[in-house]
């Protein structure tokens, strides 16, 4: 390559310096988007694999239905080649003075589980305690070094040396990762608030809670992955063969240890055998007793131990999933973005090969081979494909993730992300870049390079003009002026010109209208689920059925205006092939009342359902989750207890966590035992937030209450999370602008440069400034107003994807786009349309007629 031929490329960039940076801006948004969204599914799985790895989180669990005891850990001590392993003490409580459900447990001797000191210190003395930093955000007035007292029934009380803390510290848990999320319990109303942590010999009793266990096989395994989970289940398996052996001897201990705190009554009885005659009533009554004991004594169950990976620590398997739904909008969103940008850059390559045909004939008469022709283009698109690239490698890589990870980071506590750069992706995002330019230009100059010099030095034909079929309809073609006319013809004169900018405003206009959507369908959730399904204000939660007391004390309240009578508790959904699903079993009293206080609809045609005896109503995600429909079957499991299958009567609306409705006759059949109604739904005369918390301790008090959740704070929890969505919704909507900006003004760019004479006859002729813009102009609000038509379908489609995709195990968004999403996507392509208008304006009024007339093109 000579210097002359440098010299003419560095001129041809620099005489259209607006092509060539439009470009460069084209692959710089399709690269960033692409190697951004593509790293960010990737980046977030690291952190959290790192994060296990430092805080050494354990691989399994092991519970029993009686406890574990250091027998238990003998066994397990005979492997300790193979694991590492702790015991665990905890005690649930509910914490009566301040309505919340905590985990206190004594700190591990062991390495497993390492919390995290989010501030203070762990405990070092015996009157010290930390708290889980999810307490610090429920109780505002909980900080360090003030006091922290335990105050739950008698019973629990009971089992504390102690109940009275300083609070020397905020801590995280590596075995709850999600902010809100504690996992379940029998305590309350079934679910953790948050815990606590306490020296050693804090609580009374011996009975080991829970024994983590560590495989050694797994260190360095990446979590998630298959290998991983094959692992984890022959870990599981022998685990599980190791300490079978412990569940009968377990069941022997406590009948021996039964037998034992019998033996001083049998003795007594039978001394007074020996002093009374053989049917002395007060004899009778003591065999009888004794009698009854030795029965449930025989009848003491072989305890069930209970084993569990991690996919059983709360928002674990979720994270998971939302790295997964953010690799799936990756394989598509963003492959959606970068065609778009291709094919702008098709046909602005095209437009540059075409501009070019005059130069090409003369380099081949000057004796220039093809190949030598053709490197300009190739060296012209190279430089801007890897420019346009590296920029947007370097912008995206570093930007996308990190703003994603932060709205995802306020769900769960986690560290910041460290972003790596994913050499493949890099590499076909440039590949790709490269084929939109250099493949463009080298398929559209193949014909013009295989040309004699004679025929590329002559002017093009000018395409032949064709008959529209609009004319033939001469009562509509007569009613036009000039200007219209001339635009039709134009319009449909250039297909590939029509094609082009349509799919384009289309495609923008489509990721716009995703971005609104994604809004609309998470602003809908709280709307639909507390307003519309949900007409109830508090869950109160007993002991036991509702006593005479309890309900004076609950109608003598202020706030109260109506009641629901229930049996609530946690069930787990369990089946192999889908993660374990928490829903909360419901069974009304009245099942006729069930309707003033829950809506159980159809989502799209509204039709209302009802309780009865044939089967249970469930929530429409919990459906899709397990793929069952009306007819089929669940396996639910309440407890401990044995799965049961329930059979699903209807599918109802719902959004936010599961629900499952039964009617008592119903659950007597399946569970084989009559509902103990333990809660009520409350509605309240008025929405008070102080009002409301004085409710709720006011009724605490009153004994045998054990919990009162309001869902004004529920609301209030379930949805700062899903506020932070917001943030990847101005991602789609800023980037999706960006690109309808570009798109716009490089297709209109390419339309004036195409017709620059056309555009200079008609102002020799007289047409003033503003007419000649309107010339173009016309044409492009026509295919603006195209784009915007067909991206409505398109969005709606994407939307849809994009939903499927996003939503979380216990979340359902609603599918619905509002109006005005649409009016709001479609006046911004309006408005970046009349942007590059003003633009073009400007460059209209600078049109050199002399010279683009006396040009050959």
């Amino acid at each position: 390559m000579t210097k002359a031929f440098w010299k003419v490329l560095w001129r041809e960039i620099g005489h259209s310096k607006a092509r060539f940076i439009s470009i460069i801006l084209i692959i710089f948004l399709g690269v960033a988007f692409y190697t951004g969204i593509r790293a960010t599914g990737p980046d977030m799985l690291q952190a959290a694999t790192d994060y296990y790895a430092d805080q050494n989180l354990a691989t399994n669990s092991v519970q029993s239905t009686a406890g574990l005891t250091h027998h238990d850990l003998t066994v397990l001590q005979h492997h300790r080649d193979q694991i590492t392993y702790q015991a665990v003490k905890y005690l649930d409580i509910n914490q009566l003075n301040n309505n919340q459900t905590v985990r206190v447990a004594e700190l591990p001797t062991g390495s497993l589980n390492r919390l995290t000191v989010v501030s203070g210190h762990l405990p070092r003395r015996a009157n010290e305690i930390v708290l889980d930093q999810q307490a610090r955000t429920l109780q505002p007035k909980l900080t360090l070094d003030s006091t922290y007292r335990i105050a739950t029934t008698s019973k629990l009380n009971r089992q504390f040396h102690r109940r009275t803390f300083k609070i020397v510290g905020f801590v995280n848990s590596p075995r709850y990762i999600e902010k809100t999320t504690r996992g379940v319990t029998n305590v309350g109303k079934g679910t953790l608030d948050y815990f606590a942590l306490v020296k050693p010999h804090t609580l009374k009793t011996s009975v080991i809670s829970r024994i983590d266990v560590s495989f050694k096989n797994l260190r360095g395994v990446t979590p998630y992955t298959a290998r991983y989970n094959r692992l984890n289940r022959a870990n599981t398996k022998r685990l599980k063969t190791w300490l079978k052996p412990q569940a009968k001897k377990r069941q022997a201990a406590l009948q021996r240890q039964a037998q034992a705190q019998l033996a001083p009554t049998v003795a007594k009885v039978h001394a007074l055998a020996q002093q009374v005659p053989a049917n002395t009533p007060a004899l009778v009554r003591a065999q009888a007793q004794v009698k009854r004991a030795q029965a449930q004594i025989a009848g003491i169950a072989t305890p069930t131990y209970l084993f569990s990976g991690r996919a059983a620590n709360p928002g674990y398997s979720e994270y998971h999933e939302n790295t997964q739904r953010v690799v799936a909008l990756s394989t598509v969103f963003p492959l959606f973005f970068i065609a778009i940008a291709a094919l702008i850059c098709l046909t602005t390559m095209t437009r540059m090969v075409a501009e070019l045909r005059v130069q090409m004939g003369t380099l081949k008469a000057l004796g220039y081979s093809n190949a030598a022709i053709g490197s300009e283009f190739i060296l012209y698109g190279g430089l801007a494909s890897l420019l346009g690239t590296l920029l947007g490698v370097g912008f995206g890589v570093n930007f996308f993730p990190r703003f994603i990870a932060q709205a995802y980071g306020s769900m769960y506590n986690l560290p910041a992300i460290n972003v790596k750069y994913i050499w493949l992706d890099i590499v076909v995002a440039l590949v790709i870049a490269l084929i939109c330019t250099i493949g463009s230009a080298v398929a559209v100059s193949r014909v013009d390079l295989h040309s004699l010099p004679a025929t590329l030095m002559q002017p093009k034909a000018p395409k032949a003009g064709k008959t529209l079929w609009l004319e033939h309809w001469h009562w509509f073609w007569r009613r036009l002026n000039f200007n219209h006319k001339v635009t039709l013809r134009n319009l449909f004169r250039y297909k590939q010109r029509l094609l082009m900018t349509v799919l384009g405003i289309a495609g923008c206009m489509a990721m716009m209208i995703t971005g609104f959507g994604l809004k609309d369908s998470i602003g809908d959730i709280s709307v639909k689920q507390f307003n519309q399904l949900w007409h109830y204000d508090a869950i109160v939660v007993r002991n036991g059925s509702q006593t005479a007391k309890q309900r004076r004390a609950l109608h003598r309240q202020s706030l109260y205006q109506d009641d629901l009578v229930v049996k609530q508790s946690q069930a787990t959904v369990e089946r192999s092939d889908v993660a374990n699903q928490t829903a909360t079993l419901s069974v009304p009293q009245h099942p006729r009342q069930l309707n003033r206080f829950v809506v159980l609809r159809n989502r799209q045609s509204h039709a209302a359902y009802h309780l009865n005896n044939r089967g249970a109503i469930i929530d429409e995600k919990l459906a899709k989750l397990y793929d069952v429909h009306v007819g089929d079957t669940l396996p639910v499991k309440l407890g401990n207890r044995t799965t049961r299958k329930v059979r699903i009567a209807a599918i109802a609306e719902n959004y936010v966590n599961h629900f499952i409705y039964l009617s008592p006759s119903y659950y007597h059949q399946v569970f084989g035992e009559k509902p103990v109604y333990n809660g009520n739904l409350v509605q309240f005369t008025h929405h008070g937030q102080r009002q409301q918390n004085a409710f709720a301790n006011d009724l605490l008090k009153t004994p045998g209450m054990l919990n009162v959740t309001l869902l004004s704070t529920e609301k209030k929890n379930n949805f700062q999370m899903l506020d932070t969505m917001d943030l990847v919704v101005v991602i789609f909507v800023v980037a999706a602008g960006a690109l309808a900006l570009v798109v716009l003004y490089n297709l209109t760019n390419i339309n004036v440069s195409e017709r620059i004479r056309e555009l200079s006859t008609i102002k020799v002729l007289g047409f003033y400034d503003g007419e000649v813009t309107m010339y173009i102009f016309r044409e492009n609000l026509i295919l603006t107003a195209l784009g915007i038509f067909f991206g409505c379908f398109l969005g709606n489609w994407l939307h849809a994807y994009i939903l499927n995709t996003a939503e979380t195990d216990s979340l359902m968004f609603s599918p619905g786009i509002h109006w005005i999403s649409y009016v709001y996507a479609a006046l911004l392509t309006l408005a970046f349309s009349l942007l590059v208008m003003v633009i073009m304006h400007r460059k209209l009024k600078r049109i050199n007629m002399l010279d683009a007339l006396s040009s050959v093109d």
